[in-house]
């Protein structure tokens, strides 16, 4: 895809909330704003992830370059009480995201390109800068590097002398160190030839300082928006036409070498997984979120950044189409074996904690489920039945066998053989926003996906079964009797839908598109009449062109932004605000009602220009608002919404219309 236009570079409203991201496979990332400044507290070049994935603390903060004496920085903070800006985006020409974060600056004749990218598997972060023109044959590039210790999610509104005083810098080892962190900073070129003039400054809070403004915190999300930045590195460098400088934050022992990792950055973004360019392209974005987890030794999959870590639902949904139809059939066994590993009662956690010595937490009566899916899943693509019998038939059968005498939260069988749990004060399924002591949207009882969910997971468990010469009768029997209790409980003959949950006696007829799940999986418990009803009712009053809305607007419960402080998102969260992961669901509902590839591309359009334009450019976001033009809003890349787009494409062959 082109270049940005340069008129969403230069207009701060547009590129302060225009974001990229690169992440080395173990949790760390760096990520900027498209106008190359740092628009929220989660941007910076180096946040490493102590333990990976997650304990994530922010080191290398930001590189400020001067070109030919303008400076391009486009960073905003506080001079006094008013907002100051360098406003060096004003010399940006042009961003793309291929193939890796790329920036061209034009000052009085001098084109400086800048790249981005990380080292897999390494603490370390590369900025990259080539003179591609210049009216001379060389030019003076300054490089003005900030350094910030604290967690990725904090920010410090001020530095003080106190806080900096036992950061150690070490000149010699190139080097600042606070506690057992050392980040060192330096440069390379491609050449033997060094061109540059690099000082350390002592850490000192005087004049060495920032106080930064970051507008997406206020704007979007209601919190505080300052933070702090100290200057601790400049160097100066000639820098002549067709040549480049690397500089280099890394965490790691030794340096990188820097020209050869750039190569095997631009090669590993040349693979092909599909010849469509759409599709290629979220296939590198969704590996970005497959992560190290070093508490089993294997790997995991993360929910989205900048912020969240691994949570058991939101990887099974995007585990087909992060690895499965990516060919990563080694990272999705790795991954459900991790899974696997933390079963407890029956359960898979619902999230991995943020900080090492936090515990397991298991509130989700849905993340058990979307287990067998994914196995169905990676079966449909492999084949590989031996995997299964050997490593997960046990425990599926197990997990069964809990749901049907019951585990925690009051989860657990009906003597209709459908899945109730939780009450009126739980928040068990995905949608699990609790503010101030209360669940905003309880779903308590029966869910409506939850018990579409066990149908195909007890239909999975059958076709195991006979698989592997066991006997399946038990299973199949359950199915059938799941299938009569949900008709008889879900169905609304009235509206011609399915009820969203059934709590206390009680059948709630909001229209959410839970229910869509129910047509989409392999096992549906719904007749064909009933699927093409269902899709049509969600099609008219849910579709929107980045995903599904989470509740009708006709509902009086609907709320059309999802914008402003956390309560206020919070209670919208679920009420009306637009989620793209259920566009993967809709697909497939699509596709078994209409049988229209066409008809189901032209349902992606909107998601591939927000994609290649919008919030994190070669992302989707979590969500959006549910009234157009449907702003993106959340985590500006989440794996669900990748994944689920990715996999309904490479699913059905399908070429969305640019």
């Amino acid at each position: 895809m082109p270049a940005l236009a340069s008129n969403s570079l230069h207009t701060p409203s547009i590129a302060n909330k225009t974001e990229c991201l690169v992440t080395n496979g173990t949790g760390s990332f760096a990520s900027l704003a498209i106008n190359g400044g740092l628009s929220r507290k989660f941007h910076g070049l180096l946040v490493h992830s102590t333990r990976p994935p997650m304990d994530r603390l922010l080191t290398w903060h930001h590189c400020s370059e001067t070109l030919a004496g303008q400076c391009l920085d486009a960073r905003q903070w506080l001079n006094g009480t008013d907002i100051q800006r360098a406003n060096g985006e004003m010399f940006l020409i042009s961003y793309s995201s291929t193939p890796m974060p790329t920036w061209d600056y034009q000052v009085n004749g001098n084109l400086l390109r800048k790249e981005l990218f990380m080292v897999p598997g390494q603490a370390t972060t590369i900025l990259r800068y080539t003179l591609l023109a210049s009216p001379a044959t060389s030019t003076t590039l300054t490089l003005q590097n900030s350094v910030h210790f604290r967690s990725a999610e904090a920010h410090r509104d001020r530095l003080h002398p106190s806080d900096i005083e036992s950061w150690i810098v070490d000149a010699k080892r190139q080097s600042i160190r606070y506690d057992a962190t050392e980040l060192k900073l330096g440069l390379q070129t491609d050449s033997e030839h060094k061109d540059w003039n690099a000082d350390w400054l002592q850490p000192n809070v005087i004049n060495q300082t920032r106080d930064l403004v970051y507008p997406i915190e206020l704007e979007d999300q209601g919190f505080d928006q300052r933070d702090s930045s100290l200057r601790v590195h400049e160097a100066i460098v000639d820098l002549t036409v067709g040549n480049s400088v690397y500089m280099i934050g890394t965490l790691e022992q030794s340096w990188p070498n820097a020209s050869a990792e750039y190569q095997k950055a631009v090669t590993a973004r040349q693979r092909a997984f599909f010849a469509d360019d759409f599709a290629n392209d979220l296939a590198h974005s969704a590996l970005q979120l497959i992560a190290d987890r070093d508490s089993v030794n294997g790997k995991t999959l993360l929910a989205g950044f900048p912020w969240f870590g691994d949570w058991g639902r939101d990887t099974m949904i995007a585990l087909p189409g992060t690895t499965l139809v990516t060919g990563q059939y080694d990272t999705a066994r790795s991954i459900l074996k991790t899974f696997a590993h933390y079963l407890s009662g029956g359960m898979l956690p619902n999230k991995f904690p943020d900080r090492d010595g936090e515990p397991l937490k298991y509130n989700t009566i849905d993340a058990t489920l979307w287990y067998f899916w994914a196995i169905q899943q990676y079966v449909k693509h492999t084949s590989d039945w031996s995997f299964v019998k050997t490593e997960l038939y046990q425990d599926l059968q197990e997990i069964i066998r809990h749901h049907e005498q019951g585990t925690r939260y009051g989860i657990g069988m009906d003597d209709d053989g459908l899945i109730q749990g939780g009450d009126k004060d739980t928040q068990l399924t995905w949608m699990d926003v609790k503010f101030d002591g209360f669940a905003v949207t309880p779903r308590y009882g029966k869910a409506v996906e939850i018990n579409a969910l066990w149908y195909n997971a007890l239909g999975f468990l059958a076709d195991c079964a006979e698989q592997f010469r066991d006997d399946a009768r038990h299973w199949r029997s359950r199915c059938e009797q799941v299938r009569t209790s949900f008709q008889k409980t879900f169905w609304n003959e009235e509206l011609q839908c399915c009820y969203d949950y059934v709590a206390d006696g009680t059948a709630h007829d909001d229209i959410r598109c839970n229910q869509i799940i129910a047509v989409a999986l392999p096992y549906s418990p719904l007749s064909e009449k009933q699927q093409h009803a269902v899709f049509n009712i969600v099609y008219r009053q849910l579709y929107t062109p980045v995903g599904l809305r989470s509740l009708s607007p006709t509902h009086s419960d609907y709320k059309s932004h999802y914008y402003g402080a956390l309560h206020t998102r919070d209670l919208a969260y679920h009420q009306g605000t637009v989620w793209a992961w259920p566009m993967g669901p809709f697909i497939d509902a699509a596709m078994k009602t209409q049988n229209d590839k066409n008809f189901a591309a032209n349902l992606l359009r909107g998601m591939k220009q927000h994609f290649y334009s919008e919030a994190g450019i070669h992302g989707i976001s979590e969500v959006f608002d549910g009234d157009a033009p449907h702003a993106a809003r959340g985590c500006f890349n989440q794996a669900w919404s990748v994944a689920e787009t990715l996999r309904v494409i490479a699913q059905y062959d399908l070429k969305v219309p640019g």
